[in-house]
């Protein structure tokens, strides 16, 4: 069996067919975009959980996607997003291996499955990874799957990653990739809180950080701005990207302009320096259009 991004797409039709034909245009419009991510994807998951993992990342695509459609649903009649408190979150979400683990497949395949966010796979790997210093000490924020630093590490020989997730299940995922991918001497997932990282001399630590999708799942979104300028080195770049009107289970901040994440990056002393938003397909009389955004940052 030849292991690539289509057994993917082939999984779709089995487990998610309301789903999949949507999922294969935007595969087919992005082929080769989306293959750089699906396809070393597949091999690092099928050595990892075997055959059934396509299958497992189908229903875990489809679940998930059920779940966005009814938060919009409840967000577009309420107005407002849902009050969750983060404690309750912890619990009933991040520390929940049965929702997580579903959860963290759709989070993989939503880059290459949905019109939103192929753009952000473009920023990350031609102008982020492109951008990295050689020899690049690279910081993943809310690392989740692990995806991002390990293609990180795929792309570039040269670089070395720390993940940190508060969730143990998605940190006991990365690693299970991680021990596929080859880069273990490179690559490495902790449970920790992306706020807690940066006391006494990690001033300027790193090279690049990634914070992708990280920002709507705080209840202070400035904190985390505050907390990249903090690490970043004066020659640094940040990978950053959130939700804008989008309302999910553990959506706490609701942004609803591109201009609310950016002011905050400009006042923790970070300049943007490319920026890309991209709605999903959408009903056109809503009061709240779901999309997703990507920025590139620096320091002033």
């Amino acid at each position: 069996m030849m292991v690539d991004g289509h057994l993917f797409l082939k999984a779709m039709e089995k487990k998610a067919r309301l789903l999949a034909p949507a999922a294969r245009s935007t595969f087919q419009a992005n082929e080769a975009l989306c293959s750089w991510l699906l396809n070393p994807l597949a091999r690092w998951a099928h050595g990892a959980y075997g055959d059934r993992a396509f299958e497992d990342a189908a229903r875990g695509y489809a679940q998930y996607c059920m779940g966005v459609a009814r938060s919009q649903q409840v967000y577009e009649k309420a107005g407002s997003y849902a009050s969750v408190e983060l404690p309750e979150l912890i619990s009933e979400v991040y520390e929940d291996a049965s929702y997580m683990v579903p959860y963290m497949w759709a989070a993989i395949l939503i880059y290459a499955f949905w019109p939103s966010m192929v753009n952000h796979l473009a920023l990350y790997r031609d102008e982020f990874l492109g951008a990295l210093n050689p020899g690049a000490n690279v910081l993943e924020l809310a690392s989740g799957h692990g995806i991002l630093g390990l293609l990180a590490a795929e792309e570039r020989a040269d670089i070395k990653v720390e993940g940190v997730d508060i969730s143990p299940p998605a940190v006991a995922v990365a690693n299970r990739l991680l021990a596929m991918s080859g880069h273990e001497g490179r690559v490495s997932f902790a449970i920790k809180d992306a706020l807690e990282i940066g006391p006494g001399d990690c001033r300027g630590r790193y090279n690049g950080i990634i914070a992708a999708m990280l920002a709507e799942h705080l209840q202070e979104p400035a904190l985390l701005f505050q907390v990249i300028s903090h690490l970043l080195a004066d020659d640094g770049v940040v990978f950053f990207s959130t939700a804008i009107e989008s309302a999910q289970r553990d959506h706490i901040y609701e942004f609803n302009e591109e201009s609310e994440p950016l002011r905050m990056a400009e006042e923790a002393g970070l300049r943007v320096t490319r920026l890309v938003s991209d709605a999903g397909l959408t009903a056109h009389a809503v009061r709240f259009l779901p999309r997703a955004t990507a920025m590139l940052l620096r320091r002033r």
